[in-house]
């Protein structure tokens, strides 16, 4: 990682933290791999995944519904053939018919139900033994997150209940200053770090489980919460529609503003 990355990691735009650098560790030593980020935003996670991407033949890809604050700061470090995805990242999971991904980054709207919704698809384009990794899984507000006037619980549960794990999984104990659970059986591998919001990476071990972990949810609840969240923020015929104030291009963005399981 050179210098100019680590500046650019280190300012307050990025709240990836100490998480930056676990996250660099896990891809470094990967080579033909492919490599997935959910919620770009000004490009810092995509930035790590494509250090050395070129000489290791390695491909990242990257889904938002807005490029603009990407554009004039994170992209500098991306290759040429970034894949750039002007969508939802449930519908585009949906949709999805491309070869699977090494590493999913997940770091959308810091919802249970959005998280699980985004998972419903994603993890089906996962290689086995493939990583997801997701960022803001230990709020301070954890199982409070308010958007649109409604109290929403946090992404650490949809970590804990898609893979079946106690909700104290993602509290973490004291290890040698650094705030951390691990938990490994036959399916997964998980280490959840609490610094700068939480990160949690997933190891999935075996794609034979991947149904076992769906069976635990109640999806019709999630994909109704998941559903009422899109409409707030993009559905263009709402005036008060979030999406206005972040200026999104409604018109081409791929989005999907009901879907059902």
């Amino acid at each position: 990682m050179n210098n100019d990355l680590r500046s650019f990691l280190n300012q307050p735009h990025c709240d990836l933290g100490p998480n930056a650098q676990r996250l660099y560790d896990l891809v470094e030593p990967m080579k033909n791999a492919r490599f997935m980020d959910l919620g770009v935003r000004l490009g810092p996670s995509s930035a790590i995944m494509s250090v050395g991407a070129k000489e290791k033949n390695n491909k990242v890809h990257g889904v938002d519904v807005h490029w603009d604050g990407f554009q004039s700061t994170g992209a500098r470090f991306v290759n040429e053939d970034y894949m750039c995805y002007l969508a939802d990242s449930v519908t585009l999971g949906k949709i999805w018919d491309e070869e699977p991904f090494d590493v999913i980054f997940v770091d959308t709207l810091h919802t249970r139900e959005f998280v699980l919704a985004e998972l419903y698809f994603w993890v089906n384009h996962l290689k086995e033994g493939g990583y997801l990794v997701f960022h803001d899984t230990h709020l301070i507000n954890r199982g409070d997150y308010v958007i649109g006037g409604r109290a929403h619980a946090t992404p650490d549960e949809a970590v804990t209940d898609f893979f079946g794990l106690p909700s104290e999984m993602c509290e973490g104990g004291e290890h040698e200053s650094i705030t951390i659970s691990e938990y490994e059986d036959d399916d997964i591998e998980l280490k959840h770090y609490t610094e700068s919001y939480g990160m949690t990476f997933v190891k999935v071990k075996q794609l034979s489980a991947i149904e076992r972990f769906k069976s635990r949810v109640d999806w019709d609840d999630v994909f109704e919460q998941r559903n009422w969240m899109v409409d707030l923020h993009l559905n263009k015929e709402r005036p008060d529609a979030v999406g206005y104030e972040w200026n999104l291009d409604f018109d081409n963005i791929q989005n999907e503003l009901v879907i059902t399981p």
